[in-house]
């Protein structure tokens, strides 16, 4: 996910949880860095689900809202998942 989805997802979950603010850009950033990063253009993660939990993770270090992080980190893990899914023909 692209910070630009992250903040898609967000401000859905701020449409569900009116108080919630985005205050930290850099968090959205970073969560989607860590998701997909590349070290030599060797992938990090080995799989979908542990880009995940590390987008999960850093949402959790880095909190991008001012109010429900933990719920905030869940959703776009699980966010994340369901768009790498592959149709099968």
């Amino acid at each position: 996910m692209s910070p630009e989805q992250l903040l898609l997802v967000a401000r859905e979950y701020q449409r569900l949880h009116p108080a919630t603010r985005v205050n930290n850009f850099a968090a959205l950033a970073a969560a989607s860095a860590a998701a997909h990063a590349h070290i030599d253009g060797i992938a990090v993660h080995a799989s979908d689900l542990t880009a995940a939990r590390a987008l999960r993770t850093c949402l959790r270090a880095f909190p991008a809202l001012n109010t429900g992080n933990e719920d905030f980190a869940e959703l776009s893990a699980r966010v994340f998942l369901r768009a790498r899914e592959q149709p099968v023909d």
